[in-house]
């Protein structure tokens, strides 16, 4: 019993001597000054030591009876549940494998290590020292291993990092076995579900095998299948995390693995599908969107290999039959349509930075990509008005804004919360009727909008219309304004509203009846062939 141990040696007067001296004579060692509050402690376990405990562990894991860690798992508290799933956690982060270079500097490293440790060791004396039981098992084992040529360090620390990562592997999928009705509740937005997904995807957050990939994959296949509603329903974290891990797999230098990571993402898709009794998959192409565009910067994706990843995607679309007279193959390749857009836009727009109609029109698309995301949307709208602004195109920068608006006010006519939907500024420009094709899901935790936000937002582009001596258009974008405060009953904003619209109206008079007021004239060249 550790617990016993430990107050054995708390109260016996000589144990607690000779840890004492022990205690002084790590002191003793002469320490750099650079070091000095930094000092290592000597209770602390090195990487060794910690590998050596871990490894312990998996083998207890790899060897212990089904039942008897299942009757464990059920009598444990929720800390301890977590606690066991942080050293499984901590197996994968120490039994990684790290590569071939890395493997042979320790391995080099490790042998003056050891010439350096036989000069300390204590000798063997006695005639019968070579008769030495576990001297000959040694030496034996030493033959053996030098006298093979196929066991490298490299091998082996290979085939040791496969072994660790399919015993957890197991490990994960006997525990949601006998965990199911924990891990659906509250349709499996709980901390144990989060906990249990964390450690899948810690699979794919360091580096791994491509045949424990390959048993992860099929692991992921069978989770999504057993608990959608984790995935589909509620929050979308889950969601998008799987998403995220996915996409990055994608990208993967090994084929296998970005046929893999396509298969399970379609696979995702369908299962979104069937899910939703056949209506659409907006949960998963919001998802996927996102995570494309946090990609984008996290990891550089877009090469030619995610490229191939997207069309293997569009053959698994093409070739299910069962699904080929339903909407499910034309949402998957819209779906990789926009992905595309998304990363051949952002790869030239590093091209034309001092470009500005370019690097306008290349956000456009980038927009349009975003439609059915209001907030990635909105955040391309926004950088398109800052460039405007830059180059002193005003009037371009506040049609930019009353598209933001009636995104915002779109938005909150279809959560109920407000009357008026894009429609209500076609009379400014019809080009806002791309604003209708976003696509709502419950679960998204994006910037929830209110009316405030929408009379910022237009407050913000009557700002630019005064500033761009767009005068007419001050009345029409008031009006949603003005119902917001008709219906609280503010008669002091409505008074400020209307003399701002009198305003308005003088200035347009004034400036036909003196006729100097000169717009621009656009022209917009387009080339087809």
């Amino acid at each position: 019993d550790s617990r016993g141990s430990l107050i054995s040696v708390d109260s016996n007067p000589s144990n607690s001597d000779r840890n004492s001296e022990k205690m002084d004579g790590c002191e003793k060692f002469a320490r750099p000054q650079s070091l000095i509050g930094y000092g290592s402690r000597c209770d602390k376990l090195d990487q060794a030591e910690t590998r050596g405990l871990l490894m312990c562990f998996l083998h207890i894991m790899k060897t212990i009876s089904e039942d008897v860690l299942v009757s464990y798992w059920h009598r444990a508290i929720h800390q301890e549940i977590s606690d066991f799933f942080n050293i499984l956690e901590l197996c994968l982060q120490h039994f990684r494998f790290l590569g071939k270079r890395h493997i042979a500097r320790m391995a080099s490293g490790g042998e003056g290590h050891r010439h350096a440790r036989s000069q300390t060791m204590p000798i063997i004396r006695g005639k019968n020292a070579l008769m030495n039981p576990k001297l000959l098992q040694m030496m034996e084992t030493d033959g053996s291993i030098q006298d093979g040529d196929t066991l490298s360090p490299t091998d082996i620390e290979a085939n040791l990092s496969t072994e660790v990562a399919l015993t957890v592997l197991d490990v994960l999928e006997l525990f949601v076995h006998h965990h199911k009705k924990q891990l659906l509740q509250d349709e499996g937005q709980n901390t144990l579900m989060k906990k249990v997904l964390d450690t899948y995807l810690l699979f794919f957050q360091i580096n791994q095998s491509t045949a424990t990939l390959r048993h992860v994959f099929a692991a992921l296949r069978l989770f999504v299948q057993k608990f959608p509603s984790a995935f589909f329903q509620g929050k979308a974290d889950l969601c998008g995390c799987l998403c995220y891990e996915i996409l990055k797999c994608c990208n993967h230098r090994s084929s296998s693995t970005q046929t893999e990571a396509a298969a399970l993402l379609y696979f995702f898709m369908r299962q979104n599908f069937d899910f939703t009794k056949g209506k659409s998959i907006v949960r998963s192409h919001l998802q996927v969107i996102k995570a494309v565009s946090q990609l984008i910067a996290d990891a550089g994706i877009g090469g030619s290999r995610f490229q191939q990843s997207l069309a293997i995607i569009n053959n698994f679309a093409n070739g299910d039959a069962p699904l080929k007279n339903t909407p499910f193959p034309a949402e998957v390749k819209d779906l990789t349509k926009r992905i595309r857009t998304v990363l051949m836009a952002t790869a030239q727009m590093k091209e034309h930075e001092k470009d500005p109609e370019m690097l306008v029109d290349l956000q456009y698309s980038l927009a349009n990509s975003y439609a059915s995301t209001p907030e990635l949307r909105r955040t391309w709208l926004e950088s398109m008005a800052k460039v405007h602004v830059r180059n002193g195109d005003l009037s371009e920068a506040a049609m930019c804004y009353i598209h933001i608006s009636a995104l915002i006010a779109e938005s909150l006519k279809r959560r109920a919360s407000f009357s008026m939907g894009w429609a209500a500024f076609m009379c400014i420009s019809p080009n806002v009727k791309e604003e209708g094709a976003m696509k709502e899901d419950t679960g998204t935790q994006d910037t929830p909008y209110t009316e405030d936000t929408l009379v910022e937002q237009l407050e913000l582009c009557v700002d630019y219309l005064w500033k761009s001596e767009r005068h007419e258009l001050i009345a029409d974008i008031n009006k949603p304004v003005i119902a917001v405060f008709e219906k609280r009953r503010d008669f002091k904003r409505l008074s400020e509203l209307y003399y701002d619209i009198h305003r308005s109206y003088l200035k347009v008079t004034e400036v036909v009846n003196s006729e100097k007021r000169l717009f621009g004239r656009y022209y917009r060249v387009a080339f087809y062939g």
